[in-house]
């Protein structure tokens, strides 16, 4: 059994989600056990840095993914650098996660479990949230868009996700 990670940044990047990813990837790896992470090539703090595709640190597998590089600066452009990362991310699921491993989404970008959970249902894998953020009540209350018209379905999207995965 092989502990899969999905998160958009990893070491050596430092936002937050990365150190807590990295952390407890790197300390699973000490003990034995088989892990892989499956990032974007870039970095938080740093949109235009290109890190390599594929390496091992410290005993973990990282596999970086290929994404748009709009930024943060507006909202189309990272919905469309969220979707790039999904869709990559899923491509490098399908290809590397077997039957039995444990594939743990985290959130960012957000609502990862909802390409996670049909991803490991096909593969017969367990899917496993990591949340640290909640949307998109997050994204409604913030009114980054139109709640009346997503938030429902985006909701029942992340619900239909969260009931199928096994912690």
């Amino acid at each position: 059994m092989r502990i899969v990670f999905l998160n958009r940044y990893v070491y050596p990047d430092h936002s937050a989600t990365s150190q807590m990813l990295s952390d407890l990837a790197f300390g699973l790896a000490g003990t034995g056990r088989s892990v892989l992470v499956i990032a974007s090539r870039q970095r938080y703090d740093h949109p235009g840095a290109d890190l390599p595709a594929h390496e091992t640190i410290d005993g973990v597998e990282v596999i970086r993914v290929w994404t748009t590089r709009f930024g943060r600066r507006g909202l189309a452009g990272r919905a469309i650098d969220y979707l790039t990362f999904y869709l990559s991310s899923a491509i490098q699921l399908l290809r590397h996660i077997r039957a039995g491993d444990l594939v743990v989404a985290k959130t960012d970008p957000p609502m990862l479990s909802v390409i996670v959970v049909p991803v490991c249902l096909l593969k017969r894998a367990h899917a496993i949230n990591w949340l640290q953020d909640l949307f998109p009540e997050v994204a409604k209350a913030l009114a980054v868009y139109n709640g009346r018209l997503l938030h429902p379905v985006l909701a029942r999207l992340r619900t239909w996700s969260l009931r199928r995965a096994v912690l």
